[in-house]
């Protein structure tokens, strides 16, 4: 398949994935990364209530130190501070949701739908492997982000790289998840196991490349405006409105599960229509 037929591929796996998004079932295991983000959001927004400060208060301190305990500072750290804690829960819990939700679209793609219960059973079965599978892709994202904020900081970098930060991240986000996209359909679709897996992502790329850049891409853009404000929070706190920057992260943080969603359900079909009989032909 040419690179032009790959795009319009990528593009009508996402329209029927996007038509997908009102099926409750579908959306069934995704409400446990959206109730650990959302837990995070309150610990850190409502850290000095009494019910929360027991346990928030030392783990802010020992975190950002005494800065994070005061009002309004605490929401100038809140982006950094939520955004590690969901590397944390998009490994642990994101990667095991991300691998019961393929199940789930591969059965309704197929035409034999299963309940959301037993597309959790078959992820928690091979739980380990989609957690290690995908850890990956978490360790470089967060290595590049924290690397080009410390080479702007520490090393002062140009103002001209430091106003388009979040355009590289985002570009570098687009490559890695391009990179890893067949990953889950690998393992809960293809039956694949962990090594196998990770042999076969070159061979992947190499046959779903420009389909797995368009996915990626048309996945990952959604999130760049909330990206860039967020990364203004110092600013939105001292011009007087802090609760602002809390608002814009809950924001984020559903436009990421939305575009998750529907990431998984287009490289589902994706898979079935172009990777995962190009693997069995080289396989042969």
């Amino acid at each position: 398949m040419n690179p032009l037929e790959q795009v319009v591929l990528a593009f009508e796996s996402l329209a029927h994935a996007i038509r997908q998004l009102f099926r409750p079932s579908l959306w069934a295991p995704w409400l446990l990364v959206l109730g650990a983000q959302l837990v995070v959001l309150v610990v850190l927004w409502w850290f000095a209530h009494p019910w929360l400060s027991w346990f928030a208060a030392p783990v802010l301190l020992r975190v950002s130190g005494e800065r994070a305990l005061h009002y309004p500072d605490i929401f100038g750290l809140l982006p950094e501070l939520y955004a590690r804690a969901d590397v944390v829960i998009g490994v642990l819990v994101g990667s095991v949701v991300a691998g019961a939700s393929t199940a789930l679209f591969a059965a309704r793609f197929s035409g034999r739908p299963i309940p959301p219960s037993q597309g959790m059973r078959r992820a928690l079965s091979r739980a380990a492997v989609l957690v290690l599978a995908n850890l990956p892709l978490s360790l470089l994202l967060m290595g590049f982000s924290l690397g080009l904020d410390w080479w702007l900081v520490a090393r002062e970098g140009p103002a001209m790289i430091a106003r388009l930060a979040p355009v590289l991240t985002l570009g570098m986000a687009v490559v890695l998840q391009a990179l890893f996209i067949w990953v889950n359909p690998l393992l809960m679709i293809g039956g694949r196991s962990l090594t196998e897996t990770l042999k076969a992502l070159p061979r992947a790329a190499s046959h779903g490349g420009w389909t797995a850049l368009t996915l990626a891409a048309a996945a990952t853009i959604p999130l760049l405006p909330t990206q860039v404000l967020v990364r203004g929070a110092e600013q939105i706190v001292r011009f007087g409105t802090p609760e602002v920057v809390g608002w814009l992260v809950l924001i984020q943080a559903l436009i990421a599960l939305v575009t998750a969603f529907v990431l998984t359900g287009g490289s589902v079909i994706a898979y079935h229509s172009l990777v995962g009989p190009a693997l069995e032909g080289d396989d042969l």
